[in-house]
């Protein structure tokens, strides 16, 4: 097979094959597998098994905790700073100063600027770039040209063209508020502008006082007022695809977003959309080169497997992958940037031509941090400060001191690990004591049960037994032996080494050290975040049941009593359930768009048919903003809720005998009357069973949370779930992550016994 610019394979290669997983994402997979065939007819003898899948970094994930690595992955979500700590990831530095695949340059020259950072650890090179993105800002080229509108060079510029955008009536802006670091491109752009990679470099190293730099202050007021004067109302709770189609519906004549909003896009930009493409504005003192360029790259990553004739070919197979070549069949395949230099404008599409030429003609680019790098306080200061300086409830030289303080306590946390700061000394004895208190409770009345009811025991002692006889142990065993080993070896045993781990340190891949209770410390009484958490999950747990059992009591109530349109009620309030809860969270999250999703239009309607004003205004309310997330949860949690306990209260009001409704009418008992004295204490026992699923249900909410904030919550908006995985997949803390998992088992035990004992009447026969 003759490929242009390609060294032939070397004569008598040991076969080889080669385990290398992809994420199938935007891009999917078929690109991979195409360079994956040509490469093996390019080097007889080996075999290349290149496989994908959406969620490919939970099945690597796995193997890698088994010790079983493969050859290279890409997967961006994995644990890779673990994994480069723990020397499990190989150092590419000295690769990429060998020749490049056509041999004719330094591999490490072939890559476009910025592209080789997104992993440059202490000054060594851990990933090989292949997908590249650019932060834009896109505008309506039509609207542009009807105006006589032009590009704006500088921020003043842009704030005169935001103002006379607004003088014609339109939105200048369309942003999203949940996904926050599409808004944060602003601040990004503006203050590498102003202090240059010297600048950049500090921000990310944490340097003493970076934050507090007057120029830092000042692109925080400069997205302040972007958010503040230019963004198309709802911009809060808007997702960054409902701001892009915000855009392209011609609602705003601008929106900020990277390279792939064109392929995200595709589909919903109209044929006859002109899509312009522009580079962020400069300041006139900027210090910066003004065709510097805001990227990201995704990158394959090389396992130390312990044999060095593997890791030669696979370094190998990536070269083959990022020659000109193969990085022009990317462009043309996935229709996306691609991080290798030399690829014609024309393998370019029409949409990606613009942002082709700006790739291009950049001097000087630097990279969007990523997320599984920053540090964890400063990472979680940034979610919470950037939507309170973005609404302007905090100044931007608060903003500017408040995250310098959590970078400030990485550092602290960088010297000494083990430090605890007693910040809620209160809060966590309290919670000991209520646990405590509710422990000795619970015990206390079980004794009481015990040692004061024996007569009862005894009067039903005889029945019980004539009725059951005792199984012989043999039997039992039979019985139950296969059951109970199922469940100890996929349940117990696991969910006993994760308690176990909650007492150690350890980022899931390097050495597990003791760590005795610290953990635990930690949490009660060092992190703020537990309380915003603990908090919602009380709420969750309350607020919702207090809707929910009512209004399942009385459509159950009225299905029993056969009101019209049964059936139809039973199938409605049922559906959701079929559905699983990702699903329906997913609808409901384009139902609360602000602009265009069905809640905030089916207000808009309700208030022209009725005439109420601040109805037909609800237009762009932002449902998902962070101040009204878990005022929205209602409606889904009854959603979703009700058709479940309706079908447990239907079910037990079926089951009580009809004789004692017809001796109430009799006695002239109204109906609601009835209900109060027949069918609820009847079913009351079933009553507490649904508590305690809502109860559990709050205490161990996760997916509606992870989802509602594109998977990065705010402080006041975690939950103890949310705030267990980040703790494990996004700050590597597998200890605390566990000592979590281990406070909500004991929470959920603590609030359905509570419920239970709370609740228990007498039983009705």
């Amino acid at each position: 097979m003759a490929v242009t610019g390609i060294t032939p394979a070397a004569p008598g290669a040991a076969p080889a094959e080669l385990d290398i997983p992809v994420r199938a994402g935007g891009f999917g997979t078929a690109f991979y597998e195409e360079s994956a065939r040509r490469f093996e007819a390019l080097r007889p003898g080996v075999k290349i098994n290149l496989y994908g899948d959406p969620r490919i970094e939970d099945k690597v994930r796995v193997r890698l905790m088994g010790g079983d690595y493969p050859d290279a992955a890409f997967a961006p979500y994995l644990l890779w700073p673990a994994l480069i700590r723990a020397g499990k990831v190989k150092d590419l530095t000295e690769d990429l100063a060998g020749p490049n695949w056509e041999k004719d340059a330094r591999w490490g020259d072939t890559f476009l600027p910025g592209a080789l950072d997104s992993w440059r650890l202490g000054g060594r090179v851990y990933g090989v770039p292949l997908g590249y993105a650019c932060w834009t800002i896109f505008y309506n080229q039509k609207m542009w040209r009807e105006h006589s509108w032009t590009v704006p060079r500088t921020w003043d510029e842009f704030f005169t063209l935001g103002d006379r955008i607004r003088a014609a009536g339109g939105a200048p802006l369309s942003l999203t508020g949940v996904y926050g670091n599409y808004p944060d491109a602003f601040l990004r752009a503006a203050y590498y502008n102003l202090a240059g990679a010297a600048g950049w470099k500090a921000l990310n190293n944490l340097t003493p006082g970076a934050r507090l730099d007057p120029r830092y202050v000042r692109s925080a007021a400069l997205l302040q007022r972007i958010t503040r004067d230019y963004t198309l109302r709802g911009w809060e709770g808007a997702t960054h695809t409902a701001a892009q189609l915000a855009f392209l519906q011609g609602r705003a004549a601008m929106t900020v977003a990277g390279s792939w909003m064109i392929q995200e896009m595709e589909g919903k930009i109209p044929d006859d959309f002109e899509l312009g493409v522009m580079n962020f504005p400069v300041f006139p003192e900027g210090v910066a080169d003004p065709t510097t360029i805001q990227t990201g790259a995704d990158s394959f990553f090389i396992f130390t497997t312990g044999n060095p004739q593997r890791e030669k070919l696979t370094v190998d197979f990536l070269r083959f992958l990022t020659s000109r070549a193969q990085a022009e069949r990317f462009v043309r395949t996935v229709n996306a940037p691609v991080a290798v230099r030399g690829v014609p404008l024309a393998a370019f599409s029409a949409r990606l031509q613009s942002t082709a030429v700006l790739i291009t003609h950049a001097q000087e680019a630097f990279n969007m941090p990523q997320v599984m790098l920053e540090p964890p306080a400063v990472r979680q200061a940034l979610t919470d400060g950037r939507m309170e300086l973005m609404t302007a409830r905090i100044t931007p030289q608060q903003f500017a001191e408040k995250i310098e303080a959590a970078a400030k306590r990485d550092r602290a946390r960088a010297t000494d690990p083990d430090r605890v700061e007693f910040r809620h000394v209160l809060a966590g004895l309290a919670l000991l004591i209520l646990l405590g208190g509710a422990a000795v409770w619970l015990a206390t009345g079980k004794l009481r049960a015990v040692v004061f009811r024996p007569h009862l025991q005894a009067q039903s002692g005889g029945e019980a037994a004539a009725a059951f006889a005792r199984l012989r142990a043999s039997v039992a065993l039979g019985f139950v032996g296969p059951a109970m080993g199922l469940y100890a070896v996929f349940v117990l045993l696991p969910g006993l080494a994760a308690f176990g781990w909650a007492f150690l340190h350890w980022d899931g891949i390097g050495a597990r050290t003791w760590a005795g209770w610290f953990n635990f410390k930690w949490l009660l009484f060092n992190d703020d975040v537990f309380w915003f958490a603990l908090r919602n999950n009380l709420y969750l747990m309350l607020v919702p049941a207090l809707v929910v059992v009512p209004l399942a009591l009385l459509f159950a109530a009225l299905i029993h009593r056969g009101v019209w349109g049964a059936g139809l009620f039973r199938v409605v309030l049922l559906f959701p359930n079929l559905l699983g809860g990702i699903t329906a969270t997913l609808l409901w999250l384009n139902a609360y768009e602000p602009h265009g999703g069905l809640v905030n239009a089916g207000l808009v309607v309700l208030g022209r048919i009725l005439d109420v004003g601040w109805l037909r205004g609800m237009d762009g309310f932002p449902w998902l903003a962070q101040n009204h997330l878990y005022l929205a949860l209602i409606p889904i949690y009854l959603w979703m809720a009700c058709g479940f306990n309706l079908v447990l209260y239907l079910a037990a009001m079926e089951g009580i005998d009809p004789q004692l409704y017809e001796a109430a009418e009799l006695d002239g008992a109204p109906v609601w009357r009835q209900f109060f004295t027949i069918t609820l204490p009847m079913i009351w026992e079933v009553i507490i069973i649904s508590m305690v699923f809502l109860v559990i249900s709050g205490l161990n909410a996760f997916e509606m949370i992870w989802l509602l904030t594109s998977q990065d919550p705010a402080s006041s908006t975690h939950t103890l779930g949310t705030l267990m995985v980040t703790s494990m997949f996004k700050e590597f803390q597998i200890g605390r992550a566990a000592a979590i998992a281990v406070v909500m088992l004991v929470l959920v035990l603590a609030a359905s016994a509570a419920v239970m004992r709370g609740l228990k009447r007498e039983s009705l026969e």
